[in-house]
């Protein structure tokens, strides 16, 4: 069943559970909504890629300061003490990424993200060995300020301004990638109750759903962008072992296909390069106010999941990243906004990002069926 997509203008509608104002938004090509399809039905192909590829230890660890202070709203009103939201450092790291990481770390005044500094506070943890789940945890203030804070507001429905909504809608297939995570935890011992969250959280929430597929196709595309980078990169050693899994990815049919290149194509050309300061300025920002999150699972996967779609938009919408000539490929392998300039732990966010949109529309179909059959047995008992 294809997707029903909105059709109507920008519109905000506050919700008070959770999310603040989230973007609908009409689509301006008729392909954005022919790539949500192909998305949709070709992702049973590439999540078990993208679930093997973040199994290799390039794509596990990432070097996260927990104790860094929050900029942006006093934390001591909403502490968190459960036991779900701690978690251990890894023991093991391998030498050589830790070495790699501390080479690679810069503090770039005008860049898409800073990551955590190294320092005696940050230390490694596998995503692997703390995986998100249902803590429990009340971000609903951290989702309001996102939304009502970051993401643009004013005149979004001017014809300039269609990349400011762009943004706005892979920010909110952010919220919705976590908001599956949830459901899916929760599924795992209680489908019930996991049933009434998707019709809570993404079914009923305007946008929602649409938001997830369309971030997902943006993070397709930047990764399709890598392709280059991505198949010739020896993954601190584990590239024997990675380049099968990756090569298939980025040499799929769904990111060939020129419906899901589309949604790319479209922030392109809607970015005029002068107002690209404003994306990095909300990138950078993002990334900080996971610093205001008081539970360490979630902030981790919070701070790994930003940096992700911090990488996307560094890949899409760097300048000189489209040029073609030799000597243009040359200036971009020194080109800080170019994809060859991605540091580690950019590229395993980006990989690990697009991997958790995947889990996230998996979730999607998975309670869609479920609740289509349960309508569908509704319908009969009225009949």
């Amino acid at each position: 069943m294809p997707i029903v997509l909105q059709t109507t203008d920008y519109v905000v509608e506050q919700h008070d559970w959770e999310s603040g104002p989230n973007a609908q938004f009409d689509y301006p090509c008729d392909k954005i909504a022919e790539g949500l399809n192909v998305v949709r039905t070709g992702n049973t192909g590439l999540l078990p890629l993208l679930r093997g590829l973040r199994e290799f230890e390039f794509f596990r660890f990432y070097a996260v300061d927990l104790l860094a202070s929050c900029s942006y709203m006093p934390t001591h009103e909403a502490p968190c003490d459960l036991d779900a939201c701690e978690i251990d450092p890894a023991d093991d790291v391998p030498q050589n990424m830790r070495e790699r990481d501390e080479n690679e770390y810069e503090f770039e005044l005008d860049s898409w993200g800073r990551w955590d500094m190294p320092s005696d506070y940050t230390e490694y943890f596998d995503m692997q060995l703390t995986p998100e789940g249902h803590t429990e945890y009340d971000g609903s203030r951290i989702w309001r300020f996102i939304h009502r804070k970051l993401c643009f507001q004013l005149e979004l429905d001017e014809p300039a301004n269609r990349w400011k909504r762009d943004f706005n809608r892979a920010v909110g297939g952010l919220h919705a990638s976590v908001s599956a995570a949830i459901i899916r935890a929760i599924g795992e011992t209680d489908e019930e109750e996991a049933l009434a969250q998707y019709r809570r959280r993404l079914r009923d929430e305007p946008g929602a759903v649409n938001n997830l597929y369309f971030a997902y196709m943006l993070s397709l595309n930047a990764v399709s962008d890598m392709k280059e980078r991505l198949t010739t990169c020896n993954f601190l050693g584990e590239g024997p072992e990675v380049q099968p899994l990756m090569t298939a990815l980025v040499d799929s049919d769904v990111l060939k296909n020129p419906a899901v290149m589309q949604a790319a194509a479209n922030i392109r050309e809607q970015t005029d390069a002068g107002l690209a300061w404003q994306a990095r300025l909300r990138t950078r920002d993002l990334l900080r106010i996971m610093n205001c999150v008081q539970c360490s699972l979630c902030k981790l996967h919070g701070k790994v999941s930003a940096l992700g779609l911090t990488a996307t938009f560094q890949v899409l919408l760097g300048e000189g990243t489209r040029e073609g000539d030799e000597s243009a490929l040359s200036r971009r392998r020194n080109n800080p906004t170019s994809p060859y300039s991605l540091h580690r732990v950019e590229v395993a966010a980006l990989i690990t990002y697009t991997g958790k949109l995947a889990e996230a529309c998996a979730v999607v179909e998975r309670f869609r069926e479920i609740d289509e059959a349960a309508a569908s047995v509704g319908s009969a008992e009225q009949a």
